[in-house]
């Protein structure tokens, strides 16, 4: 009975360390727009791109959700970024999502071609919009 107590409490605690995480730092937001959706019977698709997305200028993005429940899963993707300068590059995108209503909140560990970001953001499904920050892990 008191391992059970214990092991509660510990839960309790975790719970609400894991909620009041907060990224902080030097970032930057971009904005997408889906461009099309693909569905599978226990995944979805959804490629976007945008027009300014930081250091990446112009970049196309494909998300893979895997659904691990109707209100999230994981999910894995692809970046292409072209600079103004024409710089590449490329990453492999890698995390998690979940759901509520019409709001898709994403977050991931992203292996980019100048090294690895952290990524959160939402996906609105109505309307199409996606929105994101961006932090480099240093």
């Amino acid at each position: 009975m008191k391992f059970k107590s214990i092991f509660v409490m510990s839960l309790f605690f975790i719970a609400v360390h894991i909620s009041a995480f907060d990224v902080t730092g030097d970032h930057f937001d971009a904005k997408f727009k889906i461009t099309s959706v693909t569905l599978g019977e226990k995944y979805s698709i959804i490629n976007a791109e945008s027009d300014a997305a930081g250091q990446y200028g112009k970049v196309y993005v494909s998300y893979k959700l895997k659904n691990t429940s109707d209100t999230g899963g994981t999910w894995t993707g692809q970046g292409r970024g072209i600079s103004p300068e024409g710089n590449l590059a490329r990453g492999n995108l890698q995390g998690v999502w979940t759901r509520t209503g019409k709001i898709i909140s994403i977050k991931s560990l992203d292996d980019v071609t100048d090294g690895i970001n952290y990524m959160q953001g939402s996906i609105d499904l109505i309307s199409g919009d996606i929105a994101i920050e961006v932090y480099k892990v240093d």
